[in-house]
């Protein structure tokens, strides 16, 4: 997913943390899965079509999806990631 999201320029960058647990109650049953967490970098105009790609090629119905708004304070780095996204 991280991988095609880039490919796609969705996003410029992406961090795969490493594998953790996530326990949680889904349709009254008690669940426990090994997850990775994938932060997906991308522009403010990808993220409608990033949301939408995640949620396609994501296995859960109801995947966490949320975003953090930050201001790219490195000019170098900023032209680099508007470069890399539609």
């Amino acid at each position: 997913m991280a991988r095609e999201s880039i490919n796609r320029k969705l996003a410029f960058c992406c961090w795969i943390r490493p594998k953790h647990v996530a326990l949680y109650t889904w349709e009254g049953e008690f669940c426990e899965e090994s997850e990775y967490e994938i932060v997906f970098k991308t522009n403010s105009v990808n993220i409608e079509q990033l949301t939408a790609f995640i949620r396609d090629m994501h296995p859960y119905e109801a995947p966490y999806i949320a975003t953090f708004q930050g201001e790219l304070l490195h000019d170098d780095y900023a032209r680099w990631a508007e470069t890399n996204v539609l």
